[in-house]
């Protein structure tokens, strides 16, 4: 584990390291190669998540404080949203859409974010 992370990368990074040592992500996900921005819009900046054959690594975008900084990253999705929307899981996700609070590019990438998420 690694002590250069706080908050929501802290937490993505633990969720990922956890998988990643019992080997759940390699036999889980042995060809996904995906960048992933997660942005929680009420506590920025936003993390990226680089996924590559079962490997990852964290990256904290210190430049995205906002979802419209979120256009200009290279990356395969991304979702902005508040906290309570990321921590209440897909209920909370659904919801946030619903209130137009979540902002979602390739909604493809909330099924791989769930299974990479529930793998622990």
């Amino acid at each position: 584990m690694t002590t250069r992370f706080e908050g929501i990368s802290a937490y993505l990074y633990s969720v990922l390291w956890v998988s990643q040592i019992y080997r759940k992500l390699k036999k889980d996900f042995p060809d996904l190669q995906t960048k992933i921005v997660i942005l929680l819009t009420d506590i920025p900046p936003a993390t990226m998540i680089k996924i590559d054959k079962g490997n990852f690594e964290i990256e904290v975008l210190e430049d995205v404080k906002n979802s419209k900084d979120l256009e200009k990253i290279e990356c395969d999705g991304y979702l902005a949203l508040p906290i309570e929307a990321f921590y209440g899981g897909a209920k909370g996700i659904q919801e946030g859409i619903a209130d137009k609070k979540v902002k979602i590019r390739n909604i493809e990438m909330l099924s791989i974010l769930g299974k990479i998420m529930s793998i622990r």
